[in-house]
């Protein structure tokens, strides 16, 4: 019988798949103030089951909105793992930082980095950096419409481990792999209630060294129902297409979870 040894669940979750630039801030409408603002979410999760070995799933994820008049500084992190005895099925995880200016303006300019890993599919590190041109608009503080486009420099080092053995080479070296791509994302977040809340991005990325001979297309879809002050119950589904990976793993990747979302 499964034996829960701790659950701590407060998060609001980044909206991406483990290949993606993060989205997850919502803009502040009200007039710039000198005054510091600080925002945050946390979860801090692990399940124990034990039979022949003990088998831990834990979960951890944090993000930081740091706002100070007009300026918006993002961090956010996440690291997911599944041991079993002497085994590590599961270690993923990623950190983020992300920078907007004048950043209640309709337009904006953004800068972003992102560190991130995923053994299970051979992903030893991912690297991203880079700058885009960010348009808001709103609709009554209800509704925010944005879309952002730009240039990202990505370097990437892969190994074997997720692909068939049909498929792997002789010498299983590991792929690194540099380039510089175009960068855009569209993304919708709405009320659907007075408690309720959805949001939509869509990601498109490809390198300039091949326009639309190879690219990267994700989305995400996340809605939230706000039950007590502090308290969200969330649900998110994400989804990657990936039409030449640097190893040839499946192209098609997806994920989803649901939450209990605590807020500061």
């Amino acid at each position: 019988m499964k034996k829960s040894l701790l659950f701590f669940a407060a998060i609001f979750y980044f909206t991406t798949i483990n290949a993606q630039i993060l989205t997850i801030d919502k803009t502040d409408t009200s007039a710039y103030t000198n005054k510091t603002l600080v925002k945050g979410n946390l979860s801090v999760g692990i399940e124990g089951d034990k039979q022949q070995k003990l088998l831990l799933d834990g979960t951890n994820a944090f993000d930081l909105q740091l706002q100070h008049y007009k300026e918006l500084l993002i961090l956010a992190a996440s690291y997911r793992f599944t041991y079993n005895g002497g085994q590590d099925f599961l270690n993923t995880g990623y950190v983020h930082l992300r920078w907007r200016h004048d950043y209640k303006n309709t337009w904006q300019p953004e800068t972003f980095v992102q560190y991130q890993w995923n053994n299970s599919r051979g992903m030893l590190h991912r690297l991203t950096t880079g700058v885009n041109a960010r348009y808001n608009h709103w609709n009554k503080k209800n509704q925010e419409f944005s879309f952002a486009s730009g240039v990202m420099y990505e370097n990437e080092t892969w190994n074997y481990t997720a692909v068939d053995s049909a498929l792997k080479p002789a010498i299983q070296n590991n792929q690194i792999k540099s380039l510089l791509k175009s960068n855009s994302y569209v993304r919708w977040e709405g009320k659907t209630s007075d408690n309720s809340n959805v949001s939509l991005v869509v990601f498109y990325q490809m390198p300039f060294n091949n326009l639309f001979g190879q690219y990267r297309l994700a989305s995400n879809i996340r809605f939230d129902v706000n039950f007590s002050r502090h308290f969200d119950f969330g649900f998110s589904f994400s989804s990657m297409y990936d039409s030449k990976p640097v190893v040839p793993i499946l192209k098609f990747y997806y994920n989803f979870s649901n939450n209990l979302v605590y807020k500061f």
